[in-house]
């Protein structure tokens, strides 16, 4: 749980500074660019107008007279370029293969400014697809933006490894007060949950002894009833006490298909009782690296919660199967539908869908919390649904 809100406080704080520096970044490269481009723009305009008021006559071009200006040849570096249907049919002197090739390359583009190779360009565009392209080589220009461009990445790249050292310091500094109160409470729960189990050994015992000397006592069984529903609170909350910590794991390669096949035997007694169908689909040799009793604990759990919610003549099946890196093991018992916005609180703790019933029933709502518990510390996932008539609990575990 901790780690969890550590993460999220962590991703929260580089997503969202990583997107404030990148903005910063963006606007001031596209600002830069934008100006660039603008100021060699107004540069050519400049020049063209200078070179109109000493042309009066306008340029024909293919029996139309929409070219204005005339063809700047007179000026070194400035090319201009007259193109239809892709063709060019008018260029200025000296003019080199690579800018007629530049200047069909963006006869094709929908762009009307920017740079290309080391040219800024502009283009006009006029009736019957006809272009006016303007191409000033301006290499110093091109490469201090390049240089700017590339500046400024490599910074937003330093900046998001800096955030990302911030945010997982700050992370670890906002969730400690609360890691600590969490480790007060968890080391409190444990402390209480053991102090309590000597005095309901005593009570267990002491039941005992009575119901030996008077024989069968209604009052005596419901000491004994409560003592053991007490007992069963009581391992509860001590397992969640030490759920979080994983280096007391026993982690080996072990048959998991077998482990559950065992776990199943257990609870057969129950099923039976109860008049209920069981059906394992149990794919054989199917081996897992983990700890057998977290596994153990988890069908115990699962199939003890689809026993309670089963009613008499209807089936419980159990699949086990290997999906690539996962197993999956799913739960699914006939019975009552859990409500759709209830599928994700049941995974809390102390949550009871029926409150009523759990209580009469001495059912706390710990046994599905430790459940998805054991299954976090693998990495997996829990889900339950409910579709035709069943109610499905699928755990996922990976395997790696």
């Amino acid at each position: 749980m901790i780690n969890k809100l550590r993460k999220r406080i962590f991703w929260i704080i580089q997503i969202s500074l990583s997107i404030i520096i990148l903005g910063i970044i963006v606007l001031y490269t596209t600002s830069s660019y934008r100006n660039t481009i603008a100021s060699s723009i107004m540069f050519m305009e400049r020049i063209e107008v200078k070179d109109e008021r000493r042309n009066d006559k306008p340029v024909d071009f293919n029996g139309t007279k929409n070219f204005m200006n005339p063809l700047l040849a007179d000026i070194e570096g400035v090319y201009k370029l007259q193109i239809k249907d892709n063709v060019i049919v008018r260029e200025s002197d000296d003019i080199t293969d690579e800018v007629r090739n530049y200047a069909i390359e963006l006869s094709n583009k929908n762009t009307e400014e920017g740079y290309i190779g080391n040219y800024i360009y502009k283009v006009k565009k006029f009736n019957n697809n006809e272009k006016e392209i303007t191409l000033m080589e301006n290499e110093e220009t091109i490469k201090t933006l390049k240089t700017t461009i590339i500046t400024s990445i490599i910074i937003g790249i330093f900046g998001i490894i800096a955030i990302y050292i911030i945010a997982k310091k700050i992370s670890k500094i906002i969730v400690k007060p609360v890691e600590e109160s969490f480790e007060k409470q968890k080391q409190f729960v444990s402390d209480a949950s053991h102090e309590l189990k000597t005095p309901l050994a005593v009570i267990e015992a002491n039941a005992d002894v009575l119901q030996d000397k008077v024989g069968e006592n209604k009052w005596i069984t419901y000491i004994q009833n409560e003592v053991q529903s007490m007992n069963k609170l009581v391992n509860d909350l001590l397992v969640l006490a030490k759920m979080e910590n994983t280096n007391n794991m026993n982690i080996q390669k072990f048959d998991l298909s077998k482990e559950v096949d065992m776990s199943v035997s257990v609870f057969e007694s129950m099923i039976y009782e109860k008049h209920l169908n069981l059906e394992t689909n149990i794919k054989e040799n199917v081996l897992f690296n983990g700890d057998k009793e977290d596994i153990k604990h988890i069908i115990s759990i699962l199939l003890d919660n689809a026993i309670k919610h089963t009613e008499e003549n209807n089936k419980i099946i159990v699949n086990v199967e290997k999906e690539k890196s996962e197993v999956k093991i799913e739960i699914k018992n006939q019975g009552e539908p859990i409500p759709k916005e209830e599928q994700e609180k049941i995974f809390e703790r102390f949550y009871r869908v029926d409150k009523a019933r759990n209580r009469n029933e001495k059912r706390y709502g710990l046994g599905l919390s430790i459940a998805k518990g054991i299954v976090e510390k693998y990495n997996g996932t829990i889900t339950a649904s409910s579709k035709d008539g069943y109610t499905s609990f699928v755990v996922k575990l990976n395997n790696k």
